[in-house]
């Protein structure tokens, strides 16, 4: 259940941008941000029935943004604060990412979930790679702000529904390959074969 619900959220969040280029495009503002008010309602009701007790606060996060700017678009009438939404979104999923190297970074705390005890090089790496998404989430935030002032609405939504993710896709497979050469970790799916016949594991010889 709680899967199916996390990939509905997913799936919410997905549309969004599509959302709103047909609203604006065919609408006013007002239409436009009723109707990302209401989305946000609808996507907010899976967080919250998934969510323990101790976890809604910073699950509700998120969606507060979201009311935020799309309350100020109604008010002022200006679009311009409903397409800084996915922005907004993709920037505070960077500062989080930036904000657990003050403890235990993000993708440290993923991989110990699949593997609890972590070598110091292990440690290093996730603290590297948790300080670039940071960054690079941030940065793409940014373009897509800069987009939203300077572009069409169709280029915007181009971007954010569908080239943000794929550049996001691209780092993800990108830190996979890096980790899986440097620590020579193999699983049993094809590209971890594929891997491991280019990089074979080092075996030390015993006596």
């Amino acid at each position: 259940m709680k899967v199916v619900l996390n990939l509905i959220s997913a799936l919410f969040i997905a549309a969004s941008p599509f959302v709103l280029y047909w609203t604006l495009t065919n609408h006013d503002v007002a239409v436009a941000a009723i109707t990302l008010i209401a989305w946000v309602i609808v996507r907010t009701i899976p967080i919250l029935l998934s969510a323990k007790k101790e976890q809604r606060r910073a699950a509700l996060q998120l969606p507060a943004i979201a009311l935020v700017f799309a309350l100020l678009g109604w008010l002022l009438d200006d679009g311009m604060w409903l397409l800084v939404l996915p922005s907004a979104t993709q920037a505070t999923f960077g500062l989080t990412f930036l904000r657990s190297l003050r403890t235990t970074p993000l993708i440290e705390h993923f991989a110990r979930m699949v593997k609890a005890d972590l070598g110091a090089r292990e440690q290093a790496h996730c603290r590297r790679w948790t300080k670039v998404w940071g960054i690079y989430l941030i940065v793409l935030a940014a373009l897509g702000l800069v987009l939203a002032g300077v572009a069409s609405l169709k280029v915007w939504t181009i971007y954010v529904g569908i080239l943000s993710y794929v550049l996001v896709g691209m780092l993800f497979a990108v830190e996979y390959v890096v980790r899986k050469i440097s620590f020579r970790d193999y699983g049993r799916n094809p590209l971890d074969w594929l891997l491991g016949k280019l990089f074979p594991a080092v075996r030390s010889d015993v006596s």
